[in-house]
């Protein structure tokens, strides 16, 4: 993080107009009690400053989006359909800039996720992909992941070294990302090209662990009007408390941005990613306390020489962005990317209490055995899948009023195709020993406390050449108009609307039956309208309270990467349904103190999905249930003064299912969701150069189960984490991250089956870093 401690002499700038404005208040306090002690202030000011450019030196790889002298605060989504400053923005939105990734140590999307209130982890299964996947707000979001605008297809293990932003956008948001987006969508804003400005960050970075990371982000201006920046990334550790998992990762991401004229820039980007590691899936259960057994952090249940996990990204991305005149606008970004997710992992499976077969099978009774003997047998979840998509989005923002009354207009149209090979993925039923000698096989047993996961060789895999692969293809449209209308300086109304076209068909040749039907083809076809509408009241100018409603749609096959029903994939019994709905009323309130440079967010929700699939009967489904989410949300951002940085928010969420043809469900709460989270990142600036701080995060316990919450669970707890910053001298800098202080043992989720496991979170580990910023 690097805070501008001496402003006088930092300065800031902006490398293009933006709106910088120095609001935003009170998440939690009402405006009767703020309002009075900042409305002299406010009031005199014009409302010309919400477009202040100011030149000078700053930072050179500082995100353009925040405010130069708090970097936990950002001032500007990255998205152009958001036109107005977040303070103003009638929507709950968490923006997690880089800084703040840096000082909470973290290094994927994943590690920043579990640091996030209000968003949970879950595990890759059997009926959808091992990666990212994630809830908001109660809801399954895997596939709302969206990069510079346009949705990321396919669920893998993503990186952020490339990354300015995160931005979490909260509640059912189809009027602004189309499908999906039920709880709400996540937003990840690349670092882009900055014109007229040379620099380089080259930062190293050693620790516990094996843990070895290093990048580089450098632009350099190649002519007057052209420049190149360049992220490159490696990184080799192993996972923290956990035997055998261990990850390599590379990257690079190459951007060229052109400005040949004032108020045109072109842009053109290619990203590239491959993970290689060692799948983890957690820890067994036990049925009998049904929460995870306590067996050694370290203890590992896959299978080494068998499991693998490799991820790799090639994308490729064109955009035009052209503001002929102040009131107008043009954008345009076209996308090529293929992504590959495959692994062979091996799921903890049940423990067994009793002497097994001699082919490995657990008796169902039997003598029963003492716990130092007990058994587990691992599976053997496997995915070998190729995405490949192309994506083209356009719009125009106009801006037209005249004094005391105003239009700004967004609307565009979007098209994507998007096509996944699933592939049958096989081993072989012999070891192959280092000197290729062939080996056979016993199943794969371990001992529940103390687990030996190493074969003698090499288990081969191999994609099925005679059975080809599961095909799934999307193609989808959307048109979109948002207008926001200022009413003076006090108020203001935002109305949107979005229709979207979704065409998905699944070929499965390994799903005939026994009758010799052909291979199954599944296919849906649905329209669907959503929109929003929203109201925003400044009591003063760094105050805003609003109102608003907002839908989504969830046609059946939304979750491309998910195998049925249960995993909200296409089946045949879902293919004729139309689309799930969900409605969203939220109130809010956002405002700033301190000088504009801390930002206070509250806000009360209730997300509401009116048809939810449901069986009736046998192999028949009917949109009749009724689920419910409604909650708070509270955050803070930004400085607390010129010594103290916050960043951090509290979530309660009641997320549960409403009404349903199965009367004893009815009433049971959402699977996989916390009702409390909270963190809270606070840094203190001892001196010029010297900055101490830490992290502290709270999550209420977990529920197992498919939609509702079953018996087994995972233990709430509370982590803490700390970081140091150093100041050697001029453009070098040293940081201490300590994640996990206490070395405390936790779970991240929980699997959903009647037998399920832990995905158990890393333990404690330290890590020295040097950044030398040119």
């Amino acid at each position: 993080m690097r805070i501008v401690l001496n402003k006088a002499a930092k300065g800031m700038f902006m490398s293009r107009p933006a709106l910088v404005s120095r609001a935003l208040l009170a998440g939690a306090l009402s405006a009767s009690v703020i309002g009075p002690a900042l409305a002299e202030d406010d009031l005199a000011e014009s409302e010309d400053r919400r477009t202040i450019v100011v030149t000078g030196e700053r930072d050179g790889d500082a995100n353009p989006n925040a405010n130069p002298n708090a970097p936990y605060k950002v001032e500007n989504s990255a998205n152009s359909k958001f036109t107005e400053p977040l303070r103003d923005t009638p929507k709950s939105i968490t923006v997690i800039p880089k800084e703040v990734i840096e000082d909470i140590g973290a290094t994927s999307f994943r590690e920043v996720v579990r640091s996030t209130p209000g968003v949970t982890l879950g595990t890759g299964e059997g009926g959808n992909a091992f990666g990212d996947r994630i809830f908001i707000r109660g809801f399954e979001a895997r596939n709302d992941v969206y990069i510079d605008g346009l949705r990321d297809p396919g669920v893998s293990s993503r990186e952020i070294f490339g990354v300015e932003q995160i931005e979490i956008v909260k509640g059912p948001s189809g009027s602004f990302g189309g499908r999906g987006t039920t709880g709400g969508l996540v937003s990840l804003q690349s670092k882009r090209p900055q014109i007229g400005n040379d620099f380089a960050v080259v930062e190293g970075t050693v620790g516990t662990e094996n843990h070895y990371r290093g990048t580089i982000d450098a632009n350099v201006m190649l002519t007057d009007s052209l420049a190149l920046r360049v992220n490159t990334l490696y990184h080799q550790a192993d996972t923290p408390g956990r035997d055998y998992v261990e990850s390599t990762k590379k990257g690079t991401a190459i951007a060229l941005g052109w400005n040949p004229v004032n108020g045109l820039l072109v842009t053109a980007d290619y990203y590239h990613f491959r993970l290689d590691g060692v799948p983890d899936w957690g820890h067994p259960f036990d049925s009998t306390t049904q929460q995870p057994y306590k067996v050694d952090r370290d203890n590992f249940y896959g299978v080494i020489g068998r499991d693998f996990l490799y991820n790799g990204s090639d994308i490729g991305t064109f955009a035009v962005e052209y503001d002929p005149i102040d009131a107008l606008a043009l954008r345009s970004i076209t996308r090529y990317g293929e992504t590959y997710n495959r692994y062979l992992a091996g799921p903890v499976g049940a423990v067994c209490r009793f002497t097994r077969t001699a082919t490995g099978a657990c008796p169902a009774t039997g003598t029963l055995l003492p716990e130092d003997q007990f058994t587990v047998a691992p599976g053997a979840q496997r995915r070998y899948s190729d995405t490949r998509y192309l994506a083209s989005l356009a719009d125009a923002t106009i801006r037209l009023g005249i004094e005391g009354f105003s239009h700004t207009l967004v609307f565009g149209a979007e098209y994507a195709l998007e096509k996944v090979d699933a592939h049958r993925l096989l081993t072989s039923a012999f070891v192959e020993d280092a000197n290729g000698n062939v080996l056979s096989v016993s199943p794969f047993i371990r001992n529940l406390l103390n687990p030996d996961p190493l074969l003698n060789g090499t288990l081969t895999s191999y994609v099925d050449g005679v059975t080809g692969p599961t095909q799934t293809r999307v193609e989808s449209t959307g048109v979109y108009l948002i207008d926001t209308i200022k009413f003076g300086p006090k108020f203001s109304v935002t109305l949107g609307a979005r229709y979207d076209s979704y065409d998905i068909a699944l070929f499965n040749p390994d799903a005939s039956n026994a009758a010799g039907l052909q291979p199954e083809r599944l296919a849906n076809n649905v329209s669907f309208l959503n929109w929003q509408a929203s109201g925003l009241y400044k009591p003063v100018e760094a105050v805003s309270l609003y109102a608003s409603y907002s839908t989504s749609s969830n046609p059946s096959g939304e979750q491309i990467d998910g195998n049925g029903i249960a995993y909200d994939g296409l089946a045949a019994v879902t293919q004729n349904l139309e689309p799930e709905r969900n409605e969203n009323l939220e109130v809010g309130v956002k405002g700033e103190l301190f000088n504009g440079e801390l930002l206070l967010t509250g806000a009360l929700f209730q997300i509401t999905k009116q048809n939810a699939r449901e069986q009736t009967s046998p192999g028949v489904y009917e949109l009749v249930g009724k689920l419910r989410s409604r909650g708070v949300e509270l955050g803070v951002a930004g400085n607390l003064g010129d010594k103290v940085h916050l960043f951090g928010g509290y979530t309660y969420t009641d997320a549960k299912l409403v009404n349903s043809v199965n009367a004893a469900n009815e009433g049971r709460p959402f699977a996989n969701i916390p009702k409390y989270s909270a963190s809270l990142l606070a840094t203190y600036a001892l001196t010029d150069r010297v900055e101490i701080g830490g992290q502290v995060y709270h999550q209420s316990k977990i529920y197992g189960g498919t939609q509702v919450a079953g018996t087994a669970f995972v233990p709430g707890y509370t982590r803490f984490d700390a970081v140091a910053r150093w100041q050697v001298r001029e453009g070098l800098e040293a940081r201490v991250n300590v994640l996990n202080l206490t070395d405390k043992v936790y779970y991240d989720a929980i699997y959903r089956s009647g037998s399920p496991f832990a995905y158990i979170a890393p333990g404690r580990s330290a890590t020295l870093s040097l950044t030398a910023s040119f």
